[in-house]
């Protein structure tokens, strides 16, 4: 029981791992806390959604196509509502908001040209692998090769190539990148198109597994975004431990008690982070005057 409830836990946890490592990336590195990042999770779910099941593409074939779409889709949201507020030296609160309003007119739309009934991508009942007493279905296995092959290959990236160097030095010191004459606007575009790439992915694994609404966005950003304080706000790999936590301890709630009580455990962990340890996992503490 125990393997059991610690594999579905970590099939979840891979999603939410996936989803805050690209809300985490974006956040660490440009300060935006980026609520339109559920428009694009779940932009990136229905446009897999009407290529596969509406227009008949290839599974293969409309993944590739959703996933450049919603790179483009994030990569859009900064140029035309970040930039011209950051050009504007807008306030936190205000790109905040500009972005709540991005995620809720984004929904909208959605719900005009879908509904708001659930879709399901998959019909019939998921082919079942069984590892020792552990059963999991083939799109939860899937779920967290997923997480753990990106992962790696995100955490190569930032460490070797000169990309990855780049945007750990955007979260670091941006000020200095553009004294060397680093263009942080392309870089910012990186950035976004990543970021985009790993909530797209998630959604449509999401969506493949359970199905899709327009409200999956929004749960999406919360655990997400829980995920980095659990993790370590300005450590790039670490909301996917906390994602990966979150899952298991959400997982091992629904045994005890229903699925009802996840939200309650998401956020009374967040609360005892803030309180007890506010750096989170791996981050720590800092001094005053370097707040």
């Amino acid at each position: 029981m125990v393997a059991q409830l610690f594999a579905n836990g970590l099939a979840t946890g891979s999603l939410y791992a996936l989803s805050a490592l690209g809300f985490g990336l974006i956040y660490n590195t440009t300060r935006v806390f980026h609520i339109a990042y559920g428009a694009v999770y779940t932009v990136s779910a229905y446009l897999l959604f009407a290529l596969w099941t509406q227009y008949k593409i290839p599974l293969g074939i409309a993944l590739i196509i959703a996933s450049i779409l919603t790179i483009l889709l994030g990569i859009l949201i900064d140029i035309h509502v970040y930039q011209p507020l950051l050009r504007q030296s807008s306030s936190f609160l205000i790109v905040m908001i500009s972005s709540l309003a991005v995620y809720i007119i984004t929904v909208n739309i959605i719900v005009l040209i879908f509904g708001n009934e659930i879709k399901v991508l998959r019909s019939g009942v998921a082919t079942t692998f069984s590892l020792g007493q552990v059963i999991l279905s083939g799109i939860q296995i899937l779920q967290i090769v997923a997480f753990a092959f990106v992962f790696f290959t995100l955490v190569l990236f930032l460490k070797w190539t000169n990309f990855g160097k780049i945007i750990r030095a955007m979260r670091d010191n941006p000020d200095l990148l553009s004294l060397m004459g680093i263009d942080l606007q392309k870089v910012r575009w990186l950035i976004f198109g990543l970021g985009s790439l790993l909530a797209g992915l998630a959604a449509m694994l999401q969506a493949l597994d359970v199905g899709i609404d327009p409200n999956i966005g929004m749960s999406a950003v919360l655990i997400a975004a829980v995920a980095v304080i659990i993790g370590g706000v300005g450590i790039l790999e670490a909301p996917a431990f906390g994602g990966l936590l979150l899952g298991v301890l959400q997982s091992v709630v629904i045994w005890q008690a229903s699925g009802r009580w996840q939200e309650a455990v998401t956020f009374a962990l967040l609360i005892l982070f803030l309180l007890f340890k506010p750096e989170g996992i791996f981050g720590q503490r800092r001094r005053l005057e370097e707040k």
